[in-house]
This record gives C-alpha cells, structure tokens and sequence, in this order.
C-alpha cells in the first residue's frame, strides 16, 4: 500500500493565489485586442485567450479557496507556477494564429515574460502589428514582475505579498521603501511606467521612430528584455535613437530603489556613494573603452561598443551592429559581460553586479585571511557589514549558477550532435550562458542576427528552463525538484 505524504507546503493556497494570479492577468490581453480591432487585424485569438485566463483562473480562485495565509514555503510554489503558466497563456496568440508551433510558442513566449530575448522568429516583420505588439507587452510586464504588479494592484495580496515579492525579486534582497509592501510594489511600478514613458517621448521626437516602434521598444528597453519590431534590431534606426537607448538600457539596469531615493527624495549622492551604482558604472565604462578598443575605431565604433555593452551587460540583448564579425577578443568580452547582469532591484538577469562584488571581496578576505589567521575582516557594501549569511548564500548562488550553466553546455553540445546539428562549445556555452542570464542573442548559430529556431525541440525545453529558472533567480525553481521541500 503506498504510504500517503503529509505535505508541509500548504497546496490549496498556493493554487487559490495562483487562480486570482491568472484571472486578473487575463485583462493584459485587453492591449493586443483593441489594437487588433482598430488595425483591422486578427483579433479573436487574444479573445479567446483572455476569456480563457479569466475563467480559468476564476475556477483554479473558487475550487482552491482557503482562510489560509501563505508563507515563503508557498511563496515560492506560487511564483514559479505562476510564471510557467502565464507563459502558457502568453503563448496562446502565437499558436492559435499558426505563426508558431506550440513549442515554439512556448519558447518565445517564456522568453518575453523573463525578458531573455531569445526567438525562434526569423522574419518578424511579416507578423501582424498587434501580435508584436503583445509580444513587446510580455517583456514589459515581466520586467518588473507580475507579482510585484499584483501586489500593487490587488488588495487579497495584501497579506503574504512579501513572501511572493521576495520570491520574485532579482537580486540578493529587496529593498522596501515603505513600510508597506504594497505601497513599495506601487511606488516601484510607478518609477517604470513614468520611464518608460519618457523613453517613448525621447524616441519619437529624437530619435525620429514611429509611434509604435517607439512603444514597442519602450516595452522591451526598460524591462532590458530585446525583442525588436525589426528583422535587424537597432541596425536600422538612428545614432540618437541608439544613443537614447544606450541610456534608458543602463537606467533599466540600475536598482529601481535606487532611482527612487535619486529621482523623488533628491539623494543624487546616492549615486556615488552606492557601492553597487559605482561597480555598476565602472564595469559598463571599462567594457566600452575594451570593446572601443577591439573593434574599428571613430565615434560610430564608439557608439557600437557603448551600444553592444550596455545591451549585453544589463540582458537586453538588442544588437546595434553584427557583433558576430566583431574580433575574438571582443566576442570574449560580450561573453564575460553575459554573467554580470545588472543591479540588484533592476529589471536586468543573469548574476548581478552585487553579488560580482561580493565574490570578488570574499575571495580577497579569504586571500588576506591566510596572511593574518587571526584578523576580523567584515565585507562592506556602502558603508555597512554584509552578514556572512548573505555573503554565504551570495557564494550558493554563484557556484550553483555556474554549474547549472556548465552542465547546460553539455547537454546543449550532445543534443546537437544528436540530430546531426553542427554547434561548437562557444555556440552551446553562449545559448546556455544567454538564456540562464536572460540576455537573449549568443553567437554563431544563436548569433545575433540568427535565432533559435534551428535547435531541436529537447534543446528548446532546456533553454525555457533556464530562462524560467534564471529570471526567478534559481532556487524558487530548484526547490520544487526537492522531496524535503514538500515533505520537510
């Protein structure tokens, strides 16, 4: 007889949020469907999408209901589920248009809401206006995050909110700028609609795109998550429109906690003395100057290189040129600059600058802790003692992103050879390496210029887990794989 599981994770709660999760979502598909019906294109796919979120997550809300509040162990149930399922519906419109097959869909659709950039899509300009319309929508809305979203706007994620957000967060905390969740949730969406837009203002009127290109790529600047209206990206817009990129890009990448005490409370020193904010800016100059360095030189090879390693540092992954043809030096550059990612708090993947940091102080303590066995050497961030809890967990985090990313290479590299696809080691390490980071464009085979399309449908399913895994920072993922998690 087969022994029953008394489960610590508290299932019917975690269901229910995820029921008024999806339900609420549903309105999202409101965006696609008006601009459809104005366009005089195809509309009932986003209909029928949303009329399905909403019903479903109606049923999941009433089936699944309970008193219960939820607690981090739910918390990380409830975000992971959620995301997986909302890139299911996101994938709906492309699958039932025909545009792309399910698993295709689902790729492209994980990749808008984790803000990755990767496609399976080779000719995006033949696709209806309103079809990339929603999928520039999908990155907006998980740059931030649904969950901080939800927050914001629905009193029932009052309780619990934190738990959720945390869960979601990109980086090693978050930062609450109210005692309130809720309000912080608010005040954070706040700074990234006003931004974006501001980034749809400064696009039109000087870098000279049209309304909807402008919104568009607004929708996927801010949330540095790459997805372009054009077959060739940025290639084919104008030195201000880059240039006015290259900025909203590098704000994007920047803590949104930190814009909020710069912008409305005027702590501009707040840019200096943040130890993070410095590193941050500090990386993205050297790597200019290196890749200015490495490429044709000039003020247009100037832009390029600051273009190339804004893009790739902070995960947007849009391309100003074929970074491609560039020299191997600075192909290894843009490589290296896949594993920093942004700030913490910032709409950016990969591993963050602060942890960078963090590594990097922790193996210098170490090295003079050899030298002086004896000595107190406490890690500081702008001024204050980081606990060695965090410096620890800091250290988790890095080698088992590592790891996951090796490991990936592998697999990529066999599953090629599998079906006779001619992929070298760099290839596999940079879609593994561009997917896990969200960053989106790798080289060769997923070069920029290229897609994904090409790989097999099992590399395909490993790539949606590490964009699904790499945007909720691992562990809310990992741990679902884990018997002590649901039995602990």
């Amino acid at each position: 007889m087969m022994r029953r599981w008394d489960l610590s994770v508290d299932v019917r709660a975690a269901l229910h949020l995820v029921g008024v999760l999806v339900k609420w979502f549903s309105i999202a598909f409101a965006l696609p469907l008006i601009y459809a019906i104005f366009a005089r294109e195809i509309w009932w796919p986003y209909a029928l999408t949303g009329a399905l979120a909403g019903l479903g997550g109606w049923a999941m809300e009433r089936a699944a209901f309970t008193e219960r509040d939820i607690r981090p162990r739910e918390g990380f149930f409830v975000v992971a589920l959620a995301w997986a399922v909302v890139a299911f519906l996101g994938a709906m419109p492309f699958a039932l248009m025909g545009a792309l097959r399910p698993i295709d869909a689902y790729f492209e659709a994980m990749s808008g809401f984790t803000t990755t950039g990767a496609t399976v899509i080779a000719h995006v300009e033949g696709l209806p206006k309103a079809l990339l319309l929603w999928r520039a929508f999908t990155q907006w809305l998980g740059g931030m995050g649904i969950i901080v979203l939800a927050v914001a706007l629905l009193p029932k994620l009052g309780v619990g909110g934190s738990q959720l957000m945390d869960a979601e967060a990109p980086g090693p905390t978050l930062e609450r700028l109210t005692p309130r969740i809720r309000e912080t949730a608010r005040l954070l969406w706040g700074i990234y609609v006003g931004l974006t837009a501001f980034d749809v203002i400064l696009l039109v009127f000087v870098g000279r795109l049209s309304w909807f290109d402008a919104v568009a790529h607004a929708f996927t600047t801010l949330s540095t998550g790459g997805f372009s209206t054009k077959d060739s990206g940025f290639t084919v817009f104008s030195g201000a429109a880059q240039w006015i990129t290259v900025l909203f890009m590098a704000i994007g990448g920047l803590n949104f906690a930190l814009l909020y005490r710069v912008v409305a409370r005027r702590q501009w020193h707040s840019l200096i003395t943040d130890t993070e904010a410095r590193f941050y800016g500090a990386l993205l100059g050297g790597a200019t100057l290196a890749l200015w360095m490495s490429v044709d030189g000039g003020v247009e090879g100037l832009r390029h290189s600051a273009f190339q390693a804004v893009s790739i540092m902070t995960t947007t992954g849009y391309a100003s040129a074929d970074f491609e043809r560039w020299a191997p030096t600075a192909k290894m550059i843009l490589l290296v600059l896949m594993f920093l990612g942004g700030c913490a708090g910032s709409t950016a993947g990969s591993i963050k600058v602060i942890r960078t940091w963090l590594v990097f102080r922790f193996i210098v303590r170490e090295t003079r802790n050899v030298i002086h066995p004896q000595a107190v050497l406490p890690i500081r961030v702008s001024g204050r003692v980081v606990s060695e809890s965090i410096v620890r967990a800091v250290a988790i985090f890095a080698i088992l992103y590592v790891t996951i990313f090796a490991v990936s290479s592998m697999l990529l590299l066999w599953d090629a050879a599998r079906v006779g696809l001619n992929m070298n080691m760099v290839e596999a390490a940079s879609a593994a390496a561009a997917t896990l980071g969200n960053v989106g464009p790798g080289f060769g085979l997923v070069g920029p210029m290229s897609t994904y399309a090409q790989l097999p449908g099992t590399s395909k399913i490993l790539l949606v887990f590490l964009m699904w895994a790499g945007r909720l920072e691992l562990f809310p993922v990992l741990v679902l794989f884990v018997r002590s998690y649901w039995k602990g």
